[in-house]
C-alpha cells in the first residue's frame, strides 16, 4: 500500500485518544477532593444546585433518542476517601466519552477525506498529599471510521454504472481508494502533579497501549494488523498576579501545555509498516481588573487571549483567539449581568470563522441561599461565546471547529425555594422557557435539597415539552443523588 492508509487515519485516531485521555486526567487534577462519592449520568450532573449560565441552553432544536450505549457515554463517577493518618487521600474514578474527527490527506496523485468516530472508556485511581497527586488511568478506545478518494473520476478498477453524476459513481457502485477502517486500544496512563505554590501548578502524564487495526476496501479486501501507541504531555498553570481578597485590584493568569502522540502499525504480508506523529503547543493568558462599588457589589471587566499550534502528520496550522467580557453584580438588589464574547482572529487556515457572545441576566435577592425567589434570562448568538483560553484549550483542533452561523439561543427560568419537612429541606418549585430556531421548550419541576439537620440527599422531577416542526415531545424525569 504506496497510499496514505492506514497511517493518515492512524494519526487522527491516536491524536484523539490522548486528548480525551488528557480531558480525563486534567479534569481529576481540577477537581476538588471533597470526601464522598459524586457523578453524572449522560453528561447531566447528578445535582440539584441552581442552573448555571448554560442550563437549559442545550439541545434545544434536536430530537435525540438515548440507548444504554449513549447514557454510559459522557457519564462519570468519582468515589474519595476521608483524609488519612497522613493527611492524603485516595480516590477511585471513572468516566466514558465520545470524539470525533475528519480531515484530509494526500498521496502521490490521490486526494483522500477521512473520518472517524472514537469512544473511550477510562478507569483510575489516584492519591494526593501535601500538594502532590499521583494516580494511574487504564483507557479502553475503539474507533470506526472511513476514508474515500476525493480526486472526483472513479479509478480505473472501481465498479461504476452510467447514466451518473460525473466524476461519481452511482447506484452502489465504490470506488478502489474507498474503504471502512475500526481500531481498538488499551493503554496505562500514569500521571501527576504538583502545586509549588499557590500561584504555581506543574502536571504531566505518559501512556502507552497496544491495540489493532482493520482495513477493508470497498472492492472486498479486509488486512489487519497490531498497533502500538504512545503519548507524553506537561503544562502549567500560574497566577502572575492574584486579585486581592477585597477591594479592586487586577488578576493575570498563565496557563501552557504541550503534547506528543505516535501511533504505529506492524508490517504484514499486505501492509506496510506505517508510523505517524502529531504535536499540539498552547499559550494563553486571562487578566481582569475588579472594581468594587460603592454600597456593595463589584464590576469585572475581563480580556482573554490564547495562542495554538497542530503540527505533525495530521491537521496542521497556527491561531489566535481573543476573547472579553464585563460581569457587574449588586447584592443589595439582588442583581448581577455577565456580557461576555469571543472571536478567532487569525488561523492557518483562511476560511475558518469562529465566534460568540452571550448575555445573561440573574435576579437572586438571596444569592447565598436557595430560598426565596429567583429568575435568570440568557441570550445567545452565534458559537462559543467564553474567552480565548476556554475555546482554545478544547478538546477538539482549530481546523476541526463548525463556523458560527447558527441562529441565537435564549432561555429562561424561575424559581421560588421555601422550607419544608419541618425546614429540614429547601422545596423548589420551578418553571422554564427555551426558544432556538424551530424549537419551543416548557419546563415543569419541583427539586427538593437538604437544608440543616438532614441526610445529604437530594431529589427532584421535572417534566419537559418540546413544540417544534415535528411532533411535539413529551419528557417526565426524575433524579435523587446522595452523598456520603
Amino acid at each position: 500500500n504506496d497510499d496514505p492508509m492506514p497511517a493518515a487515519w492512524l494519526s487522527r485516531f491516536g491524536r484523539t485518544v490522548a486528548e480525551q485521555a488528557l480531558d480525563g486526567v486534567s479534569d481529576r487534577m481540577a477537581t476538588p477532593r471533597t470526601p464522598g462519592m459524586q457523578g453524572a449520568l449522560a453528561g447531566l450532573p447528578l445535582g440539584f444546585g441552581a442552573p448555571g449560565p448554560d442550563h437549559g441552553t442545550a439541545g434545544l432544536g434536536e430530537t435525540r433518542t438515548m440507548t444504554m450505549r449513549d447514557a454510559l457515554l459522557g457519564s462519570r463517577f468519582t468515589l474519595t476517601g476521608e483524609n488519612d493518618g497522613a493527611g492524603g487521600s485516595l480516590a477511585f474514578w471513572g468516566r466514558a466519552g465520545r470524539g470525533s474527527f475528519d480531515g484530509r490527506a494526500r498521496g502521490d496523485g490521490t486526494g483522500i477525506g477521512l473520518d472517524g468516530e472514537v469512544t473511550t472508556g477510562m478507569l483510575g485511581a489516584d492519591y494526593a498529599r501535601n500538594g502532590w497527586l499521583v494516580g494511574l488511568a487504564l483507557a479502553r478506545s475503539e474507533g470506526k471510521g472511513a476514508y474515500r478518494d476525493t480526486d472526483g473520476a472513479p479509478r480505473p478498477d472501481a465498479r461504476t454504472c452510467h447514466g451518473g453524476t460525473p466524476g461519481e459513481p452511482c447506484d452502489g457502485a465504490a470506488r478502489a481508494d474507498d474503504g471502512e477502517l475500526e481500531a481498538s486500544l488499551t493503554a496505562a496512563i500514569p500521571y501527576a502533579s504538583l502545586r509549588t505554590s499557590e500561584r504555581l501548578k506543574l502536571w504531566g502524564a505518559a501512556g502507552h497501549g497496544s491495540g489493532e487495526v482493520a482495513l477493508e476496501t470497498a472492492m472486498g479486501g479486509r488486512y489487519r494488523a497490531d498497533t502500538t501507541w504512545s503519548m507524553a504531555a506537561a503544562g502549567l498553570r500560574g497566577g502572575l498576579l492574584e486579585a486581592p481578597g477585597e477591594g479592586s485590584g487586577p488578576a493575570l493568569a498563565l496557563t501552557s501545555d504541550a503534547l506528543w502522540t505516535r501511533t504505529s502499525s506492524e508490517e504484514t504480508r499486505d501492509l506496510a509498516a506505517s508510523d505517524s506523529g502529531v504535536t499540539r503547543l498552547r499559550l494563553g493568558l486571562e487578566g481582569s481588573w475588579r472594581f468594587a462599588l460603592e454600597g456593595g457589589g463589584r464590576l469585572v471587566p475581563k480580556l482573554e487571549v490564547g495562542a495554538r499550534h497542530d503540527g505533525g502528520d495530521a491537521e496542521t496550522g497556527f491561531g489566535v483567539d481573543l476573547g472579553g467580557g464585563i460581569a457587574w453584580s449588586r447584592p443589595a438588589l439582588g442583581l448581577s449581568l455577565d456580557v461576555s464574547g469571543r472571536t478567532l482572529l487569525a488561523h492557518g487556515n483562511g476560511g475558518l470563522t469562529d465566534r460568540g457572545y452571550a448575555a445573561s441576566l440573574v435576579f437572586d435577592p438571596s444569592p447565598g441561599s436557595e430560598r426565596g425567589p429567583s429568575l435568570s434570562l440568557r441570550q445567545d448568538w452565534g458559537g462559543q461565546a467564553t474567552g480565548g483560553l476556554d475555546a482554545l484549550f478544547a478538546p477538539a483542533t482549530l481546523g476541526q471547529r463548525p463556523g458560527s452561523e447558527r441562529t441565537g439561543r435564549w432561555t429562561a427560568e424561575a424559581a421560588w425555594g421555601f422550607p419544608a419537612l419541618g425546614g429540614r429541606y429547601t422545596a423548589s418549585p420551578h418553571a422554564g422557557l427555551g426558544l432556538a430556531a424551530g424549537a419551543r421548550d416548557y419546563t415543569l419541576g419541583w427539586r427538593w435539597t437538604p437544608a440543616r439537620r438532614a441526610p445529604d440527599l437530594a431529589f427532584g422531577i421535572k417534566a419537559t415539552l418540546r413544540d417544534s416542526a415535528a411532533a411535539p415531545e413529551l419528557a417526565v424525569g426524575f433524579e435523587a443523588a446522595v452523598r456520603w
